[in-house]
């Protein structure tokens, strides 16, 4: 896309019970994947794409929306050997 500029972050998000006006929070904001979440969170990446004539002086505001077909569960396990 010609006249725009990327940028990748990858937001760490927590839902807030009880809290009316926000029920969810960025607690972390970070240009690389992070190695570790914060208790509680997920990991949305967003790619942010601005017009390179953005960079006036102005107050740009943005909504995003992510799919429910983009979640991605992970699961751990440890497997252990049979006596």
């Amino acid at each position: 896309m010609s006249g725009y500029i990327e940028a990748d972050t990858y937001l760490q998000l927590r839902r807030t019970e009880g809290v009316w006006n926000r029920p969810l929070r960025v607690i972390k904001s970070t240009q690389r994947k992070p190695a570790v979440l914060e208790p509680g969170c997920v990991v949305v990446k967003v790619r942010i794409r601005v017009p390179a004539a953005a960079f006036e002086p102005l107050t740009p505001e943005a909504v995003v929306t992510v799919p429910e077909s983009l979640i991605q569960h992970t699961v751990q396990a440890t497997a252990e050997e049979m006596p």
